[in-house]
């Protein structure tokens, strides 16, 4: 299977398992991360997303060029409907309805770079490696454009695209593409620990935060307070919001009940 998904203790795992082709996405890839991030929204069980490749070499090494390769050979319209999968891939991502963390173990390139800065927060090992090497191909990245540029200044995120050079975790964490670096080793391990005290949190207050990120980013500065005041409202109105302020208040653990 070129997806895996499972679920533990409140998190969803998806694994790109092609590892043979360094997890590059194809159709059926990028259609069984969509329909798994689906499959996680609607589970009230899932607090977490957790998307990770297979293996240790790369977390994704962006598009099937074979596959690329071929479609450019034929029809115009498969080749439209195959790029655009990898929009409504982004699409899926913005509307996951929960936290979604990238753990990058190796290589992410072009759309895999893309697919990793598009989670909202990305974690890489010591080993990883980011790049956008479209141009060297004649091409550019122009799906990731709208994510890698959410993260990354006009300065850097241009450098990267114009010259395609790749660049370690290190100088990603500084220029804001990747939140925390460790240890190879350490990597899915710390993710899943910090993914572990996310789900710990009001599941209500998680949602309605991200949604309210989400939709209020690009609006206009009023537009934006007027609409976050009335989300902050009916975040007050909640249960898990009066049960948060009585565990305060009473000094003790609260007990969410997701509404």
């Amino acid at each position: 299977m070129d997806l895996l998904y499972e679920v533990q203790d409140h998190i969803a795992i998806i694994m790109i398992n092609r590892p043979d082709v360094r997890n590059c996405l194809n159709d059926e890839a990028m259609k069984g991360i969509i329909d798994s991030l689906d499959k996680a929204r609607k589970d009230d069980d899932v607090r977490v997303i957790i998307i990770r490749g297979q293996g240790d070499f790369a977390f994704c090494a962006g598009a099937d060029l074979s596959m690329l390769g071929e479609m450019q050979a034929g029809s115009i319209i498969k080749l439209r409907e195959y790029l655009k999968e990898y929009g409504k891939l982004m699409k899926a991502l913005a509307n996951a309805g929960k936290p979604t963390i990238a753990a990058v173990q190796g290589y992410a390139l072009a759309g895999g770079c893309g697919l990793a800065v598009a989670c909202d927060l990305t974690f890489a090992s010591e080993k990883a490696n980011f790049g956008i090497p479209e141009i060297n191909v004649g091409f550019w990245g122009m799906m990731i454009t709208a994510p890698i540029f959410k993260a990354v200044g006009m300065k850097k995120g241009l450098e990267l695209f114009y010259t395609g050079r790749h660049i370690d975790a290190v100088e990603a964490e500084q220029i804001g593409m990747v939140n925390r670096v460790f240890p190879h080793s350490d990597l899915f391990p710390e993710v899943m620990k910090f993914a572990a005290g996310l789900a710990k949190k009001s599941p209500v207050a998680i949602k309605m935060g991200r949604e309210a990120f989400y939709k209020s980013r690009d609006m206009e500065y009023d537009k934006a307070l007027s609409y976050l005041s009335e989300m902050v409202t009916i975040l007050a109105g909640s249960d898990d919001c009066a049960e948060g302020v009585a565990a305060f208040k009473e000094k003790r653990k609260p007990v969410w009940q997701g509404k």
